[in-house]
């Protein structure tokens, strides 16, 4: 990104009429899956999102959508222009934003934060555009030569069949938990970066919650969360599990395509493939 693309998409959501390219400034911000940059123009500060090269397809369409609905919840922070198109999102750059570790998920003030942001989500009347589906999104990623993740593949499947028979729900859904998209502004929680929101059944959003923090084998954390969801009969605790399966899949996948050259991906397969034996087979 070079300063005169920042000046041209400023200027194209008529935020800034600046040509001058001495009177912007801009650095990169560190992010996973996109490219973020932090911007400043006439001493105001914002975050330029523009979409990396992912290797899922997220509807940018249905996110922005779904980021719209989002707002009238105030358990996000404000957008201020997001091309359906392209994905570029802008938004305020806060001085003061704290954005949470891993290890903040331990502590259970920060968890409660976290899980009343999905539980007011979840119990809103929302309807989210349909965009990203766990269901479906490791069949679309695997790698169909390669014996391992076609045995991952076939969990997948068989996890999807026991899910269906047990029942599912329709609630709009973040589905991307990871710590980092809980943040802190003048003491309030919010959840950002809803690129994979879509309706969804609100389980998986707690299971890939704890996933996803590395809280699966704190039993007494997972205990708590249960609690604080209202989880207390066992088929509720085996849709759970096999959430957490799906959440591993998805995102082990997903890591494969997206950085093939590291182990995480794999490991995240790994894991599932042997919660699935343990649990299920």
């Amino acid at each position: 990104m070079d300063t005169k693309k920042i000046i041209d998409i400023f200027n194209k959501f008529d935020i800034s009429s600046i040509k001058d390219e001495n009177q912007v400034k801009f650095s990169s911000l560190g992010s996973v899956t996109n490219l973020n940059y932090k911007v400043e123009i006439n001493e105001k500060k914002y975050v330029l999102r523009v979409p990396g090269k992912n290797p899922d397809l997220i509807n940018r369409n249905s996110e922005g959508n779904n980021e719209q609905l989002i707002q009238n919840l105030d358990i996000s922070l404000p957008i201020i222009a997001f091309d359906k198109e392209t994905g570029i999102k802008i938004s305020e750059f806060y001085d003061n934003l704290y954005t949470c570790s891993s290890s903040d998920m331990l502590d259970k003030k920060f968890r409660d934060d976290a899980i009343d942001l999905l539980l007011r989500l979840h119990e809103s009347d929302l309807i989210f555009e349909e965009n990203f589906s766990p269901f479906e999104v490791f069949k679309k990623l695997v790698n169909t030569e390669d014996k391992f993740e076609n045995e991952s593949k076939a969990v997948g499947e068989d996890v999807v069949k026991k899910l269906k028979k047990i029942g599912l729900s329709s609630k709009p859904c973040h589905q991307d938990l990871y710590h980092a998209n809980f943040v802190y502004l003048d003491n309030k929680a919010y959840l950002i970066d809803w690129e994979y929101s879509s309706q969804g059944d609100p389980l998986f959003d707690y299971a890939d919650f704890i996933w996803q923090n590395e809280l699966e084998d704190k039993s007494e954390i997972v205990n708590d969360i249960y609690k604080k969801i209202g989880i207390d009969d066992e088929e509720t605790k085996i849709k759970m599990e096999l959430f957490q399966i799906l959440s591993m899949l998805t995102w082990g996948f997903w890591a494969k395509r997206k950085s093939p050259q590291e182990n995480r991906g794999y490991e995240a397969l790994d894991s599932a493939l042997k919660k699935y034996t343990n649990k299920f087979s």
